[in-house]
């Protein structure tokens, strides 16, 4: 147990670490399921399109998380190096190739929006409502990538409290537009899901403003100079596509994999899918334990690889480990006793309520576990270990959860409720994955030398 229990100066580290991160979470978490309540009393059909529509966000969400991913490697241990300046010069590339990716998911969902929708759904109604909200929607995609690309490079060299504020004023600024153009308030147009894509676009822009004020200001760590990201490092950019590449294909194959199961969950019932955007939504929260666990595994664990510091490094992915199970042990009690009302605050069939609640209560069991094998990942991609996230994560969710889900939604007539339980159950399989390849030990190395 003394491996597992760190010292008192160890947690206020960690939560120093993690709290800002998971209070940003929190609020945009919270905000979302506002939304989501918000487009919910639209009703049904609008709240199933605009899941359905958010699939393809997902894979965008997913592509910039490991890019990003492989420069907060990279930055983390080089911070943890004080070599600043490649710091700088990785942020940059991230910049670019951001930018790059936006643009690409942007010009396919303009020219071929009706296609990409119909892969999730050939209800014209769903379709063509899905459509209305992408319209708008996609203008969100190059100020995120920006933004995201500058909150995960602060994010890597401790830097969360700035991140926090930025959050409250974005979110804010997102729900009150939400008040006024879905609903039509204060003498504007009844828009519907349309009204939720202009207001996200309009915070996704604002959100941009504000982290490109600061590095222009040069008061946190990095800046920005638009010169600079036409002169790449490109030894530095070799070395990161090595990370990149394979962490990358990782979220890719992830976020396909759970497009996947939501066609076989969609097969099952179109109906009670509107449940499943609402536990989404709903775990949201629940999972802010994640973004903190993460930053923490960043800079505790990443920091000390980069300053070779190996057994330390090894000793503090021990404890937060055990303190993430601990705090999803937590968390997950809490949801299973308020999963009922917060189901009634959703104005849909008493059927799809009652969903809502078997689903937000499996998910919550599972919590603990999701929580372990989170906290695996993390450990393992701050140590570079690309191929053994690659195989835990995205390899097994295929092997696992998208080929039964698969065969029994087409197969069978199997309830979703249960081929639901059944998909969220093979993350206990995965744990005994994720142990095997991080007691392996690959990930415990220091990459600043091996580019040096």
């Amino acid at each position: 147990m003394k491996k597992l229990i760190g010292s008192k100066q160890f947690y206020l580290m960690t939560i120093s670490i993690a709290l800002p991160i998971m209070a940003q979470q929190f609020v945009t978490s919270f905000v979302n399921l506002i939304d989501n309540i918000m487009i919910g009393s639209v009703g049904s059909l609008a709240l199933t399109s605009v899941t359905v529509a958010n699939k393809i966000y997902l894979i965008f969400n997913s592509t910039m998380f490991g890019i990003c991913g492989a420069a907060g490697i990279f930055i983390a241990q080089y911070y943890g190096a004080k070599d600043k300046e490649r710091c700088q010069r990785i942020l940059n590339i991230n910049i670019v190739a951001g930018i790059l990716i936006a643009i690409l998911f942007m010009l396919a969902l303009i020219l071929f929006p009706r296609q990409l929708v119909g892969f999730f759904s050939s209800n014209p109604e769903i379709v063509q409502e899905s459509l209305r909200y992408i319209q708008f929607a996609v203008l969100t995609y190059l100020p995120f990538s920006i933004s995201f690309s500058i909150m995960m490079a602060l994010r890597a060299v401790g830097i969360n409290k700035i991140q926090l504020l930025i959050g409250v004023i974005t979110v804010g600024v997102n729900t009150s537009l939400n008040y006024i153009l879905i609903f039509g308030h204060f003498g504007f147009p009844v828009l519907g899901v349309q009204g939720a894509a202009i207001a996200t676009a309009i915070a996704r822009v604002l959100e941009m403003c504000i982290y490109i004020t600061i590095l222009i200001k040069e008061k946190h760590f990095f800046v920005l100079s638009v010169k600079d990201l036409f002169h790449l490092d490109f030894s530095l950019l070799r070395s990161m596509l090595k990370k990149a590449i394979p962490l990358t294909a990782n979220e890719i194959f992830f976020s396909l994999g759970l497009a996947m199961i939501f066609l076989s969950y969609m097969r099952c019932s179109e109906t009670l899918v509107a449940a499943i955007s609402v536990v989404d939504t709903v775990m949201q929260i629940a999972f802010i334990v994640f973004s903190g666990l993460s930053s923490a595994v960043a800079i505790l664990i990443g920091n000390r690889l980069g300053a070779n510091e190996i057994e330390e490094a090894k000793d503090n992915a021990n404890k937060l480990i055990f303190f993430g199970i601990l705090v999803g042990i937590c968390i997950g009690m809490i949801f299973v006793f308020v999963a009922p009302f917060i189901a009634e605050f959703y104005n849909v069939d008493q059927v799809i309520k009652e969903t809502i609640v078997t689903l937000i209560r499996i998910k919550s069991c599972l919590l603990p576990v999701y929580v372990y094998n989170v906290c695996v990942f993390f450990t393992l991609r701050a140590g570079g270990d690309a191929l053994s996230t690659l195989l835990m994560d995205s390899g097994f969710l295929w092997i696992g959860g998208v080929l039964i889900s698969t065969l029994l939604s087409m197969f069978t007539t199997i309830p979703l409720v249960i081929l639901f339980f059944i998909v969220e159950a093979c993350d206990i399989l995965k744990l005994f994955v994720a142990t095997f390849f991080y007691k392996k030990g690959k990930w415990a190395k220091n990459m600043t030398v091996a580019v040096d």
